[in-house]
């Protein structure tokens, strides 16, 4: 697990004490008036502008592999376990950049669901579809004992869809269900002899706060 460096720490203090150097802060010390204007983007300034909103290049590219540290950190931790074999993808950032940060996520992992998760075996280009931050796919309970999910009948799966999201500590974002919506009508089976001979498809969105408190 990578150490919290002292910077970081006193960075995440300065969030939570609203005393990061933004133009609002500024001006609050300066005792001037007039709006907090972002220097980067032109954007309304302040500290979760800066941490969650800010359109600069430069940031959006930190935020992404904020992202992708934090899901690749909660794939490390699934594989260890129990159902590190029914992890199918996971949507991180390159191994090479993973191992400077003393991470280990699962192997052979893809970044795009496979045809054979989708019940007519057929995926949809990935510019067509949402793509979940993980997808784990194991056997219903009572339905079957696979460690390959591969093994799974399309009927038998209990699949499951992992979204992690950055997010104000005390406005957290709605969740993602509605945007996977088409993606998990097409993931599940429809069977016309009942609920019971068909798969099951789960939507887990994890929320982590900028500032550690959720």
């Amino acid at each position: 697990m990578p150490i919290v460096t002292f910077k970081e720490q006193e960075q995440v203090l300065k969030y939570r004490t609203d005393t990061i150097h933004t133009d609002k802060q500024t001006k609050r010390i300066s005792h001037t008036t007039g709006p907090a204007t972002c220097p980067l983007c032109g954007g309304l300034d302040g500290a979760p502008h800066i941490l969650l909103r800010c359109n600069n290049h430069t940031l959006k590219r930190m935020h992404i592999n904020r992202h992708h540290h934090a899901v690749s950190l909660c794939g490390e931790e699934i594989g260890k376990g129990k159902l590190g074999s029914a992890i199918v993808t996971m949507d991180a950032c390159n191994s090479e950049k993973l191992s400077d940060l003393n991470i280990e996520p699962p192997d052979d992992k893809e970044r795009n669901i496979p045809d054979w998760v989708f019940p007519t075996q057929q995926n949809l280009p990935s510019r067509l579809q949402s793509r979940p931050d993980g997808v784990l796919v194991m056997p219903i309970e009572g339905r079957g004992r696979h460690l390959d999910p591969k093994q799974i009948p399309p009927k038998n799966r209990d699949i499951h869809l992992v979204e992690l999201i950055i997010c104000s500590d005390i406005d957290p974002q709605q969740t993602l269900e509605k945007a996977h919506q088409p993606l998990i009508q097409r993931l599940r089976t429809r069977s016309l002899r009942g609920i019971s001979q068909n798969n099951q498809v789960t939507v887990h969105v994890i929320l982590l706060g900028v500032g550690g408190t959720i």
